[in-house]
């Protein structure tokens, strides 16, 4: 548990008037109690929808299936569980946890007052559960009013931050020795992620850009099966997911030489990000380093990006 964020939640809700809150979006979760959904396959056929937290006074209760309690129990919050996999009946995920979630509900039948939902996140038949365990209940949206609450991370946050971004110095570093004429977009993204999970020591879900030659006209992209000839550009942006963190970073590799005007553009790009980097600090609006940034660009002749300059990172992408 993140004891910081939840005392954050505990004075957020109670400036808000609620008695108890219902917790569903994954990077919410993480932030209070540190338990990270698995992410590598996607979306699993054997859980019933996304993990849920229900918080009343001062305690947490996770709700996951039990292929996931394990990891839940690891965060000391209170966990209850549903069948996930099983090979004894037919696999319904899905009716067990809003049955999981409504028997989690019950002893608070009559309870009154407003109750904080995530509703983005929210199964329709969550909803329905909800609405039937607690009827004298005033359920209302909690809408995205946890988001500058994550926006400023505790300690325990920034130490998994720095952990994700020391696997982004780990891929870098791999890239700028493996880029070469010959190739492939998708061999050098297989072997990168080789090098991260054999350092972690087991599988990392990764977002990444990885393109090469005329895709990197784009602002990024999946890898293809491309082959970098000498003389092009190869774009790789990372964001590997440890511990429920994302980190974030990116770089720009030549093939062989860049040419003179290739070589123009880099500088100036390099010049606009230290540029923006010795701007930060407590108090600066990002907005004015932006502003620099894109200003400095523009002073070295170049046409101003499309892109963002850049963005908060965490349990999400804020």
């Amino acid at each position: 548990m993140h004891m910081q964020n939840c005392e954050r939640l505990r004075n957020h809700l109670r400036t808000r008037g609620a008695g108890a809150a219902l917790l569903s979006n994954p990077a919410s979760i993480t932030w209070l109690t540190g338990y990270a959904a698995p992410l590598q396959i996607g979306a699993s056929p054997f859980e019933g929808g996304p993990p849920i937290l229900w918080w009343r006074g001062d305690e947490a209760t996770l709700l996951l299936s039990d292929v996931e309690s394990g990891a839940g129990a690891l965060t000391q919050a209170s966990v209850r569980s549903y069948v996930g996999y099983s090979v004894d009946e037919p696999l319904a995920c899905a009716r067990r946890a809003v049955d999981a979630l409504g028997d989690l509900l019950k002893p608070f039948k009559r309870l009154t007052g407003a109750v904080d939902v995530e509703m983005e996140w929210l199964p329709v038949t969550f909803w329905q559960a909800i609405q039937a365990a607690l009827p004298s209940a005033q359920c209302r949206p909690l809408g995205e009013t946890l988001t500058p609450l994550r926006a400023v991370k505790c300690r325990e946050e920034l130490d998994n931050v720095r952990a994700a971004l020391k696997l982004c110095d780990l891929a870098h570093a791999w890239m700028s020795r493996a880029v070469a004429p010959g190739k492939s977009e998708i061999g050098l993204w297989g072997g990168m992620k080789a090098e991260i999970e054999m350092a972690v020591g087991g599988r990392v879900p990764i977002l990444a850009d990885l393109i090469g030659g005329p895709r990197t006209a784009d602002e990024g992209g999946g890898p293809s099966s491309y082959i970098l000839q000498r003389g092009d550009v190869a774009i790789f942006d990372i964001s590997p997911r440890l511990d429920g963190y994302w980190g974030d970073s990116a770089s720009t590799f030549f093939v062989g030489e860049p040419d003179a005007l290739l070589a123009r553009a880099y500088r100036a790009v390099h010049s606009s990000l230290v540029r923006g980097m010795d701007a930060i600090r407590p108090g600066a609006r990002v907005s004015d380093i932006d502003r620099l940034m894109r200003e400095s660009i523009r002073a070295d002749g170049f046409p101003v990006y499309p892109h963002h300059s850049g963005h908060g990172i965490g349990c999400t992408y804020e």
